[in-house]
C-alpha cells in the first residue's frame, strides 16, 4: 500500500477557515426551529456561530429558551441573550443534566 504523505484533516473548522456553506445553512435552519438552546463552554465571540443565539432570540416565535453552561459569563449573559447561566465546567454540569433528564424521561431514581 502506498502512502501519500499528506496530513489527514479532521472534520473541524480552524480559526480563519471558512465554515462550509451547507453546515452554516443547516445551523440557521435548526436555530429557527429550536425552542431550547444550550450554549456550552464558549466565549461566544467567534462568528458566525456566536451570532446564532442572537438570531434565535430575535425570532421569538415560538418562544426560545437559551441556557449558557460556562465557567464564566459571556457577552450573551451581559446582553441578556441567555435566559439562564449555569456557571461551572461543562464536563461536570452536562453529565448531571443528562442524568436528571433520564430520571424525568425514564422514571429512574
Amino acid at each position: 500500500m502506498q502512502k501519500c504523505g499528506a496530513e489527514i484533516k479532521s472534520d473541524i473548522v480552524h480559526f480563519g477557515e471558512p465554515i462550509p456553506a451547507d453546515v452554516a445553512n443547516q445551523n440557521l435552519q435548526e436555530i429557527q426551529k429550536s425552542d431550547l438552546i444550550l450554549i456550552c463552554g464558549t466565549s461566544a465571540v467567534v462568528y458566525p456561530f456566536a451570532g446564532l443565539p442572537r438570531i434565535a432570540r430575535q425570532k421569538r416565535t415560538p418562544i426560545v429558551t437559551i441556557i449558557e453552561i460556562n465557567a464564566e459569563p459571556t457577552p450573551l449573559t451581559f446582553e441578556r441573550i441567555s435566559d439562564y447561566l449555569i456557571q461551572g465546567k461543562t464536563g461536570e454540569i452536562l453529565p448531571r443534566i443528562v442524568d436528571e433528564v433520564k430520571k424525568l424521561t425514564f422514571g429512574r431514581g
